[in-house]
């Protein structure tokens, strides 16, 4: 009889909680990228990006693949996935490649 009075308050707590993540809060942040194939060495970082699709743009998740990349590189997109590897709220995560500036795009992994 007293459960019923304890699922409600859960209910509400986490519908509080939840509300308080808006979309500010779901911004792309830098993570673990997609390993790389074997073998031949690549010549190149990864840099791996979550996101929210419905939360980010195009161009926020590039500037945190620019801002991991090192200087004198440019993040290209070499791969996307939906394979719960990153958190729950910021499912999809883009891998990059950080290549020098002078060299060309490398080719998909896929």
């Amino acid at each position: 009889m007293h459960a019923r009075p304890l699922l409600l308050a859960l209910a509400v707590a986490l519908a509080a909680t939840l509300s308080a993540c808006g979309p500010e809060s779901l911004q792309p942040f830098a993570w673990s990228p997609e390993p790389a194939p074997r073998g031949p060495k690549e010549t190149f970082m990864r840099i791996g990006v979550c996101y929210n699709r419905q939360t980010s743009t195009p161009e926020q998740v590039y500037a945190v693949a620019k801002a991991g990349c090192d200087p004198g590189t440019t993040p290209y997109l070499i791969d996307q996935d939906m394979l719960l590897t990153c958190p729950l709220l910021t499912p999809v995560r883009a891998t990059y490649a950080c290549v020098k500036t002078e060299s060309s795009a490398p080719a998909a992994s896929r």
